[in-house]
């Protein structure tokens, strides 16, 4: 005979929200479950706490005080409950815990899986074993009867959830199917950023993302440098790019690949950006002279025929320019943030390097150059800019030894394989720094690499004995 089945109900958006969060937690859940971290401790919270800023919750605002109280304190033992299992793995009642936790937000597939592992892993026998097969048949029924009450957009982005559940993907003719079939930009836009990067999944990744059709979404995806998917989306855009300024201004001065940038260019009716195309990206030269010539521009000709001076003082115009143009584009960052709540990453990083070299205010310089926290760009900016203030304040933030060896000798592309750095000619402000990081970094073993790797290379500073240890640091 069968009975109605009741699903609890729950909110939607909290739904994501934890399924997110714990996509994100099995590192923390690992750490907690091996003792690295307190069970239940201050230093727990803390971790918990950052890792769901992290993620991020589309309807933190819409909560009072005690519902976002009770969110968090579900967080807390959400991860604490995993890490239990985990470390004790043969405990009924906390099983009964998680999977009622789990219930309440509506995670049934994640409450069926754990059941599942708890009936198969051997652990419980007699009375324990068959409780927790009902508990397993009663999480199903659930999982069923909420699958039975979805729509079509639903039912497609659950089913693509579940294909990408295991990985490497494999029925990637039917996740393709799926993907065709889904409009839903959020669910696209997730796929898009999954972390897989075997070819298969590459290949599902690309799809998504060029399925994406809200341009905010579009936008933030596009700002993720470190994506391999992005530029498959750039290169699929056309029409409604066309009057997106900030989206193309973003891409042509962050984007590290040449095919982005020279895509963008296309839509681009900026002087100095089309400029600094001509000079700095490859492909598509003779559009970009076109296009500034129907705009009324002199330079294409001025700039061939001009002498070195003359360049350099049009170049750095450009670059002033285009660093304004970057420094207008955070509002739009934080405007794309507000509007797409919760799960979706706006890298601002690619836009403070930017400012940080190339802005003609030093106050403005100084402060994004403070906002760095990519390895890569912190030692790009401390070795090659000329402002002292920059160089010490950076000077702490260097974090290993393998970063500095690549600083000196390398083109800082060992530390970042996507981003392209140019190493410029004059190496005096990388000795500069290299004098600050000795002087200021608090970890003798950075301040004593620095040093052993300026004499294996014979480097020689004014005023510096480099043969005796630490010779600069100040307690």
């Amino acid at each position: 005979m069968d009975h109605e089945v009741f699903v609890p109900r729950y909110d939607k958006a909290d739904r994501r929200h934890m399924r997110r969060f714990l996509q994100k937690a099995p590192a923390l859940i690992d750490l907690i479950a091996k003792d690295q971290i307190p069970l239940g401790s201050p230093a727990s919270a803390e971790w918990i706490d950052e890792l769901a800023a992290a993620v991020g919750c589309e309807n933190e605002k819409q909560k009072d005080e005690d519902a976002w109280q009770e969110l968090k304190d579900d967080r807390y033992s959400l991860i604490n409950l995993y890490a239990v299992v985990k470390k004790v793995p043969a405990f009924l009642p906390v099983y009964g815990q998680l999977s009622a936790l789990l219930c309440k937000y509506g995670l049934f597939d994640e409450e069926v899986v754990l059941l599942e592992n708890a009936v198969s892993g051997g652990r419980f026998a007699g009375a324990d074993r068959i409780d927790l097969q009902h508990r397993l048949k009663a999480a199903e029924r659930c999982r069923d009867a909420d699958d039975a009450a979805m729509t079509d957009t639903e039912r497609i982005a659950e089913d693509l959830r579940r294909a990408l559940q295991k990985q490497p993907p494999d029925d990637v003719p039917h996740i393709k199917a799926l993907l065709a079939q889904c409009t839903d930009d959020e669910v696209l836009y997730d796929i898009a950023c999954h972390p897989g990067k075997d070819r298969d999944m590459l290949s599902i990744r690309e799809r998504a993302a060029c399925r994406i059709r809200n341009r905010d979404y579009q936008y933030a995806l596009g700002s993720q440098i470190q994506s391999p998917v992005r530029c498959a989306m750039i290169m699929n855009l056309y029409g409604p790019v066309e009057e997106d300024k900030p989206f193309i201004t973003r891409t042509i001065l962050t984007d590290p690949d040449d095919r982005s940038k020279a895509h963008m260019l296309l839509f681009c009716q900026d002087e100095a950006l089309l400029m600094l195309g001509l000079k700095y990206v490859y492909g598509g030269k003779r559009f970009w002279v076109e296009q500034l010539h129907a705009m009324g521009s002199r330079f294409p000709e001025a700039y061939e025929n001009a002498d070195p001076q003359a360049r350099s003082e049009w170049e750095k115009e450009w670059l002033s320019h285009a660093a304004e143009l970057a420094l207008d584009l955070l509002p739009e960052d934080d405007a794309v943030r507000d509007r797409l709540a919760g799960a979706v990453l706006v890298d601002s990083e690619p836009l403070y390097f930017f400012l940080s070299i190339h802005h003609p205010r030093k106050a403005i310089r100084w402060w994004y150059a403070r906002e760095l926290k990519h390895p890569a760009r912190i030692a790009y900016v401390g070795s090659w800019t000329s402002d002292d203030q920059i160089k010490r304040a950076l000077s702490v933030k260097i974090n290993s030894t393998e970063l500095i060896t690549e600083m000196l000798y390398g083109d800082l592309s060992g530390a970042d394989l996507v981003f392209g750095f140019r190493t410029p000619e004059d190496k005096t402000p990388q000795d500069r720094f290299c004098v600050e990081i000795m002087k200021n970094h608090p970890d003798r073993t950075i301040r004593e690499h620095v040093r052993q790797e300026l004499l294996r290379g014979h480097v020689e500073i004014p005023g510096v004995d480099l043969t005796k240890p630490d010779p600069l640091y100040k307690r």
